[in-house]
């Protein structure tokens, strides 16, 4: 399965676990903010991206940044990985909105706790997050360390993941294609209901 490992980060932490993962499958890591004329997203059938997490200003910055990539990411292995501080709470929730704007073959997430130094801050950073501190009861300071060990338990965890999706395709499971808005169902029947758009299971067709 060809792989690429894409990373957002503004303070280090998630190109440091980028790379661990990148290291561990073997692919290739790029920053998302570079262009993509090298990298052909068509050619690869799964896509890791990596995402430091600061707060639900962040998460709805990767939600847009998903949504661009949409019609990339269709129907291929999806898996995001974030890593912050303040978003292990919303981040599954996070997760779940990027696999229906994804709308991935199949989807799967992981969070590790990452740093927050004050000293790297923006003000606009440290404006948001002291709001945001201030919600949750939290004293904005200096906290949190990540730990290398973490993120590679993460890219084993990947690695063990791909390698069974692997299998899975290999059996030729049948998939369903969702003909008004793209959603890519696996198993022997399409679903009785698009979770997508709600359409009945009789606008599925079958893929080849």
């Amino acid at each position: 399965m060809r792989t690429i490992v894409t990373y957002d980060t503004h303070h280090g932490t998630a190109r440091r676990l980028a790379k661990i993962i990148a290291d561990k499958l073997a692919c290739t890591m790029i920053d998302v903010d570079t262009p993509y004329m090298a990298e052909d997203e068509t050619s690869y059938d799964a896509i890791v991206l990596v995402f430091g997490f600061r707060g639900p200003y962040t998460a709805q910055l990767t939600k847009l940044f998903l949504n661009k990539m949409q019609g990339k990411l269709k129907n291929k292995h999806v898996i995001v990985v974030g890593e912050g501080i303040f978003s292990d709470k919303e981040f599954p929730g996070v997760a779940e909105s990027l696999k229906n704007l994804a709308n991935p073959y199949t989807f799967n997430s992981y969070f590790t706790k990452g740093e927050l130094r004050m000293s790297t801050l923006t003000f606009e950073e440290s404006h948001l997050l002291g709001d945001f501190a201030k919600l949750t009861g939290m004293t904005l300071t200096d906290m949190g360390e990540f730990k290398e060990e973490d993120g590679q338990k993460i890219a084993d965890d990947i690695a063990e993941y791909l390698s069974k999706q692997t299998v899975i395709e290999d059996k030729k499971e049948k998939r369903w294609i969702c003909s008004i808005c793209g959603y890519v169902h696996s198993g022997d029947n399409p679903p009785e209901e698009c979770p997508t758009c709600h359409q009945p299971g009789s606008v599925f067709k079958e893929m080849n």
